[in-house]
């Protein structure tokens, strides 16, 4: 007995010394982490990321920071010397940080099997990671995406209830468009038709050019034609017509005037006030717009302008930043291991939608299903939803999850959209994303965006305004081709030449 107690002591006392052994192998890292502004989330109390390093014996420092900061805190951080191990969930200049200035570690020999199996697994799925890699070849950042199946930005919407009222047809031309807004003024509608002035929303006034072929988008100004040439949009033919057109609703009262002006938010306040028939818009279902509201309003194929194919600027489901490693990493695989934890399916679906049995569940079919959606963004509360890591490409997503209801309203308008045929030949993003220019060429590029983008605002706003004429309308083009639109469009077009050629 004396034997076997000392045995058991002994045992004991080896066990204690691992337990206290394994304690101090635990892997501490720090991050760099985006937070949303209207939302207080505590990422070093919140027991999603407390469970998660249960489970990987690996502890996170978070130091959060809220997109009006990010920019500055972030420049801060790299020229201090002193760089947290990741930087999680917003960009950074891979071109500069990462091929240039080497402050970004590439993470190339790390995607392994071994370190990150589930987001390995997935990577080539749909031609996910095909965006990722920087001018250089090599990968800096692990993707985030959450695949949807849609394929465009802003949807077209009426007020079907009140064009039934009226005896009116939906419309599918120009034409047919504004006569309708005319019935609608004369029924006493305040605004006929009402956008905002953001730079890409939904919403955005920018989305009317599609009517005139001109795939608009705030973000390059520029598409590629049938002819695989890029082409910067202000020249296109339908440019010219779609602000004069936009000026006769500015100037017979059809159009909300804040259009040029106001924020998405003042655009829905006044939407739901019931002072809005006609817009674009996201999505009806789970978004700013009331259940009351939408009740009365229908999608609809955006109206053609006579002598003019449909372009509405389309997406692409391609990945934006995860999670970056900086070089002076202190464990580069651990980082990758949690950050790959992350992405086990019921732990990321955990993160994205809430707990088990509470806001999911598993149904009939097998797949994952959201049964609660908490009210006022309350689901940042207790999950990371978008600040955490989540790699879902579109036939894993589609396998695994039961699209919600707002998800299936988008995707049936983005089939309806896909099947017409309105969608611009080739997204802005294989410029954006998939072509890729040396850190030169694309602060070459970006310096003249930057003028470009001023111009082009206040352009639209004038014209809108005040009309335009053979004159203004030359001193346009003019006053672009000296911002040195041309060479921004060669650079964009050496970039994706070279994108094909591969």
């Amino acid at each position: 007995m004396k034997k076997l107690v000392s045995l058991l002591l002994a045992v004991a006392m080896v066990l204690s010394l691992c337990g206290a052994a394994m304690a101090e192998e635990k892997v501490n890292l720090t991050a760099f982490q985006y937070s949303l502004e209207n939302q207080s989330v505590d990422f070093n109390n919140l027991w999603f990321f407390q469970e998660l390093e249960a489970k990987t014996g690996i502890h996170v420092d978070f130091q959060t920071v809220k997109d009006a900061d990010w920019s500055t805190q972030l420049n801060l951080m790299f020229a201090s010397g002193e760089y947290t191990d990741m930087i999680l969930r917003n960009g950074v200049d891979v071109e500069e940080y990462g091929v240039t200035q080497g402050l970004l570690l590439p993470l190339d020999e790390y995607l392994t099997e071994d370190i990150m199996p589930n987001y390995v697994s997935r990577l080539s799925l749909n031609n996910a990671g095909d965006s990722i890699p920087a001018s250089d070849g090599k990968s800096y950042y692990i993707g985030y995406l959450v695949a949807q199946n849609v394929n465009h930005n802003g949807t077209w919407y009426i007020n079907k209830t009140l064009l039934d009222e009226l005896g009116l047809a939906v419309p599918t031309t120009i034409d047919e468009y504004t006569e309708v807004m005319r019935a609608f003024k004369e029924a006493g509608v305040t605004y006929s038709f009402s956008a905002s002035f953001t730079d890409f929303g939904p919403e955005t006034l920018w989305n009317q050019f599609a009517s005139f072929g001109v795939p608009e988008n705030v973000y390059l100004f520029a598409c590629i034609d049938e002819n695989e040439k890029v082409q910067f949009t202000g020249f296109l033919p339908g440019w010219r017509d779609c602000v004069e057109w936009l000026h006769t609703l500015y100037a017979e009262g059809l159009m909300d005037p804040e259009s040029l002006t106001q924020d998405s938010n003042l655009w829905a306040n006044k939407v739901n006030a019931g002072e809005v028939a006609t817009f674009c818009y996201l999505r009806l279902i789970n978004t700013a717009l009331t259940p009351e509201t939408y009740a009365d309003f229908e999608s609809m194929l955006p109206p053609v302008a006579d002598g003019y194919k449909a372009s509405v600027s389309s997406i692409l489901e391609v990945p934006s930043p995860g999670a970056y490693l900086t070089v002076t990493n202190s464990n580069p695989e651990a980082s990758l291991r949690w950050i790959d934890a992350q992405l086990e399916t019921e732990t990321m679906m955990v993160a994205a939608n809430g707990k088990m049995g509470e806001q999911m569940i598993i149904n009939d079919g097998g797949k994952y299903e959201v049964i609660d959606v908490p009210e006022d963004n309350g689901l940042y509360d207790f999950v990371p939803v978008t600040m955490g890591q989540f790699f879902a490409p579109g036939d894993y997503y589609t396998e695994i999850y039961e699209m919600a209801p707002h998800r299936v309203e988008r995707y049936e308008d983005s089939k309806a959209y896909a099947e017409a045929g309105v969608l611009e030949y080739k997204s802005f993003q294989y410029l954006k994303d998939l072509s890729k220019m040396s850190n030169e060429d694309a602060t070459e590029a970006a310096l003249i965006y930057t003028e470009l983008k001023k111009f082009m605002q206040e352009s639209v706003i004038d014209f809108v305004k005040n009309g335009v004429t053979d004159e203004s309308f030359n001193a346009f083009l003019e006053t672009a081709k000296g911002i040195g639109v041309e060479r921004y469009i060669e650079l964009y077009q050496n970039a994706y030449d070279a994108y094909l050629a591969k």
